[in-house]
């Protein structure tokens, strides 16, 4: 299902539709790759990221190895562990190139990406579930505050501006669940029951349980409510904090990449 738009936490690529988090296999990847890969540090002062899939290729903008991973392995950042230092820290510019005149899937250009890791930056990893605090997205007292779109069949529409506010029509709660995760570090579960597509509007001001974000902070409106507070206020919904298992990808070893 396609979004719109959406930009801020995900930057305008290939995290720009929040969905599911398919778990893949560790081990080596033996699919093909990209016919064609460039590497080549980022310009220093770049700001934002991207990781955009385009077809028959793609691209990524100064990007870190690890949120490389997390895109190439469909998991959040804060899944991805272990590793040297300049994993969190160095970026990367990419452009990857499919074989021929395809045109591969999202799914199958990220598999594309897993191979380039392993091959270009000698990445090793293995997965451990750790029990780790949560989030339990759920109904507050009262009910929903939000109402089931009038017109369900149209293009879903999520966006996240300067991470303190959210706009969606036509759009799931895996939608805002995906979000919260990201803006929360911490994984974020759907307990509400509700199931169907969504119109609905959410503001905040960023407190302390949210994410720091390198991008310059907007200035604080002491009349508009922390996110806690706006999901219960606005939305008829609360976070829950309680513990679960969490799947992590913890990094053996990995080297950097040689520019090309």
């Amino acid at each position: 299902m396609a979004v719109a738009a959406l930009t801020g936490l995900f930057a305008a690529g290939f995290l720009n539709a929040p969905q599911s988090r398919a778990q893949s296999q560790a081990g080596p990847v033996t699919s093909p790759g990209f016919e064609v890969a460039s590497i080549k540090p980022s310009k220093p002062g770049t700001r934002g990221y991207s990781i955009q899939p385009l077809p028959g290729r793609l691209t990524a903008s100064n990007t870190t190895l690890k949120m490389l991973i997390a895109a190439a392995y469909r998991v959040y950042d804060f899944q991805v562990s272990g590793g040297p230092k300049w994993l969190d820290s160095d970026r990367y510019d990419i452009e990857g190139k499919a074989q021929g005149e395809t045109s591969p899937t999202k799914a199958q250009l990220m598999v594309m990406l897993q191979k380039l890791l392993a091959d270009r930056f000698s990445l090793e990893f293995h997965r451990e579930t750790k029990v780790l605090p949560v989030y339990s997205l759920e109904v507050a007292k009262g009910g929903p505050k939000f109402q089931q779109s009038k017109d369900p069949e149209g293009t879903p529409y999520f966006r996240l501006f300067q991470r303190r506010q959210i706009t969606a029509q036509r759009a799931p709660l895996a939608f805002l669940v995906e979000t919260l995760s990201q803006l929360l570090g911490r994984p974020a579960l759907d307990n509400t029951g509700l199931t169907g597509v969504f119109d609905f509007k959410l503001e905040w001001t960023p407190d302390e349980i949210q994410v720091r974000s390198t991008d310059t902070p907007p200035p604080t409106d002491e009349n508009v409510p922390s996110l806690t507070a706006a999901l219960q206020e606005q939305m008829g919904l609360k976070l829950v904090s309680q513990k679960g298992p969490v799947e992590m990808l913890v990094v053996d070893g990995a080297a950097k990449a040689s520019e090309n």
